[in-house]
């Protein structure tokens, strides 16, 4: 049960851990929380590490418990639309192994291939169809977990319509792993897309951008997402379909099959008339774009040095693009709003090596502070480690921070299971 492997490879932050623990059964997980539990050791979830630069500095070092041994699908239900999987196992396998029937669960993370079902429901990200599909946790129906003591336990249940007793999917689903290990995840499913396309804008001006995105969503053909990138976030995407122009980009997404993704294409197209430029790519160029979309706030061929991801609502599209003027080091954001669902994300690309990290822990405040004003928050995903040690990444604690203390108290009293990395240091 013990991993091979470089420690170095689970660092999170300063923190590698003392070993690395591999099980393959949910019992071998209960085995090695109970052991920690005793002996008062920190635990580190790991997956497929695409977002373990997440969260704030872990607050003592631990060991890592790697769930990407428990990778099998456990059932499938075509006729009842439910899939149970275990937790390691990754979302591209899923989408393989359900889109031979037709299926999917529409989650899309980033670098998929590698995001395992644990990791993403821990981490609550959601990919760039949400405004159709919506988050994770909508998706989730039941979960098996391993508490911080050991102790084995499910949420939920194995079919769709089930709606007694407390919904423990969403307390577990974007806590990072600060309450139990999941181990297990049972989820509803939908037939998948067989045709694909974008549409691709380009508008002189924000103003003109967010008028035609807001129309656009009025609209019955409406696509399942839009979303905008300001020209420097179109520069970096590296799609050689986007236009990297003077103005900013407008991508509606359209999924669904051919015939109605045919009459989309030709009613959005109607309506985008006024804009500088337009074109549109169909099938596998399409599903590439969605796939771009997902991984640019984490690619490997082109990471950002620091990644804000912002949370208001599809009101505050306007306010969310001009916050392309708040510079850190010499670099302005690009900037990639989702305009049907709201938020969207802030990166920089710059060398920040040489940056003092107070001045940037203090532009990240104020990026926070900003989004707190429209309404939202602001979670900085990726910034320098010497910043991340001045600011709390989740931004200022919420109102309901007194409950989410005691809850943690009550599910993990030993703070066992990734302490500190959570809102407010949990």
């Amino acid at each position: 049960m013990v991993a091979s492997g470089r420690v170095t490879d689970y660092a999170i932050g300063p923190f590698a851990p003392s070993a690395i623990v591999r099980p393959s059964e949910a019992d071998e997980v209960a085995a090695v929380l109970e052991w920690a539990h005793r002996n008062d050791v920190a635990v580190y979830p790991s997956g497929g590490r695409t977002l373990s630069h997440l969260g704030n500095t872990p607050t003592r070092p631990g060991i890592a418990l790697d769930m990407t041994g428990l990778n099998r699908m456990v059932d499938f239900q075509p006729a009842d639309l439910t899939v149970r999987v275990q937790a390691g196992i990754t979302v591209g396998q899923l989408d393989s192994e359900l889109g031979q029937d037709g299926k999917c669960v529409p989650l899309a993370p980033p670098l998929a291939h590698r995001a395992t079902i644990g990791g993403t429901l821990a981490t609550g990200i959601s990919g760039p169809m949400r405004s159709a599909y919506g988050l994770p946790r909508d998706w989730l129906i039941g979960v098996s977990v391993v508490g911080a003591d050991g102790t084995m336990s499910k949420a939920g249940g194995q079919v769709v319509k089930n709606v007694t007793g407390y919904d423990l999917n969403r307390l577990y689903t974007g806590s990072l792993g600060t309450l139990a290990v999941i181990t297990e995840a049972t989820f509803k499913i939908a037939p998948a897309p067989t045709a694909w396309a974008a549409i691709i804008a380009v508008f002189e001006n924000n103003q003109a951008a967010v008028a035609a995105c807001r129309d656009l969503l009025s609209q019955p053909f409406a696509p399942q997402a839009l979303h905008v990138l300001s020209p420097p976030a179109a520069r970096r995407l590296g799609d050689p379909n986007i236009p990297a122009g003077y103005g900013p980009v407008a991508i509606a997404l359209i999924a669904g099959r051919p015939a109605s993704v045919k009459r989309r294409v030709e009613d959005t197209a109607l309506a985008w008339l006024d804009a500088a430029s337009a074109l549109h790519i169909e099938g596998e160029e399409a599903a590439d774009l969605i796939e771009l979309l997902a991984d640019f706030p984490v690619s490997p061929e082109n990471p950002p040095s620091v990644c804000v991801r912002m949370n208001t609502s599809p009101d505050a599209l306007e306010n969310l693009l001009a916050m392309d003027h708040h510079e850190i080091g010499e670099e302005a954001p690009g900037v990639v709003a989702d305009a049907g669902f709201g938020g969207g994300r802030l990166m920089w690309w710059g060398d920040l090596s040489g940056e003092n990290a107070v001045q940037v822990a203090e532009r990240l405040r104020h990026v926070q502070s900003t989004a707190a004003g429209l309404g939202g928050d602001a979670i900085v995903e990726t910034c320098p480690p010497a910043a991340k040690e001045l600011i709390d990444v989740w931004g200022p604690a919420p109102s309901g921070m007194a409950i989410m203390r005691r809850i943690k108290q009550q599910f993990d009293p030993n703070n066992v299971l990734n302490p500190g990395r959570f809102i407010g240091g949990l």
